[in-house]
């Protein structure tokens, strides 16, 4: 299957920094009177699941991602700093086999439009109509980055947010993957998973050779590899730790309906306090019609998806994961 990083990133044009702690809680569980058994040992089921769904074609995506900043005690003249939270909503659209989508990114700063394509993200800033008190604001232009040339890999900034970043990181699951139970996502019975995944590894397994289509499709897919590998590659250094807890849901077809992972990423500051990034995504309307081009940009095109935790550029230290992330309590409105 061939791979792409294409993730999700709060741009430069939101004004935004990501300074902020807390606990997604858009998506929900619950128990099912039919069960689903996949006959597969759950590492095998998980590690499946990101061929199986993109068999797909296509569907519709729902994130949420919440970043979380611990307080930080007072430091001689310094003033002390409370926890802080930030979430961020992102609903679209995938086609898992020309791996490229839209997604409408709603942050506390407004909203923006990206366009995600192989290797690429765009972003502008969303229109947003009159009111009593504003006059209209037309969207900005669209803005570029190469998502491989983000010190963090984009993860920081925008969380797990794209199918094809998360099909990728399933090359990393850890033997130990636990079946934890029958749900439900979105009205379909799911059976639960939870284990780790190794970013290192993630990143190691995408230097395999392109599926054989022709030389045309082979030194694209070997690109496309390339820039997911370094994307992966620049993500485990940029965390305290390269293992990931992670929760995947997958249906009774074997196909990914919810995947929920943890980040840890140190801070800047004398204390070096650890935030964290919790990142939890739906898929959905599998089949779906999905028609995206790549827009035009201005000719200006700058690293524009890392927010201010990232600034810092967090080294990387093998310490123990951070703790497992609980299912979360409610379902998508």
């Amino acid at each position: 299957m061939n791979r792409r990083r294409i993730a999700i990133g709060v741009s430069s044009v939101s004004g935004l920094a990501v300074v902020a702690a807390g606990a997604m809680s858009m998506f929900g569980s619950g128990g099912s009177a039919n069960a689903v058994d996949l006959h597969a040992a759950p590492v095998a089921a998980v590690t499946g699941a990101a061929g199986v769904t993109a068999r797909a074609g296509t569907a519709q995506t729902d994130t949420v991602v919440t970043v979380a900043n611990p307080a930080v005690p007072a430091q001689g003249r310094t003033p002390a700093v409370a926890p802080q939270t930030l979430t961020m909503h992102g609903a679209g659209l995938f086609d898992f086999t020309k791996q490229v989508g839209s997604v409408g990114l709603t942050v506390p700063t407004g909203a923006l439009d990206e366009v995600l394509t192989p290797a690429t993200v765009y972003v502008r800033r969303s229109a947003t109509a009159a009111t009593a008190t504003a006059a209209a604001v037309p969207a900005s232009a669209w803005s570029r980055t190469a998502t491989a040339e983000v010190p963090d890999g984009d993860v920081i900034s925008g969380g797990v947010t794209d199918p094809a970043l998360i099909f990728a990181m399933l090359g990393g699951v850890q033997p130990g993957v636990r079946d934890v139970g029958q749900e439900v996502v979105r009205g379909v019975p799911v059976v639960h998973y939870q284990g780790t995944l190794d970013l290192a590894q993630a990143a190691s397994a995408l230097s395999g050779p392109a599926s054989a289509k022709g030389a045309a499709a082979d030194a694209a897919e070997v690109a496309d590899a390339a820039a997911d590998k370094q994307a992966l590659t620049n993500a485990a250094h940029a965390f305290t730790t390269t293992k990931v807890p992670f929760d995947a849901y997958l249906d009774a077809q074997g196909r990914l309906r919810r995947f929920v992972a943890t980040f840890s990423f140190l801070e800047g500051g004398p204390t070096k306090p650890v935030a964290q990034v919790t990142s939890a995504t739906e898929l959905y309307g599998f089949g779906t019609p999905v028609t995206v081009a790549a827009p035009k940009t201005t000719p200006a095109t700058t690293p524009a998806t890392t927010p201010a935790p990232a600034e810092s550029t967090p080294g990387h230290r093998a310490t123990a994961p951070s703790a497992h992330p609980t299912s979360p309590p409610r379902s998508h409105k």
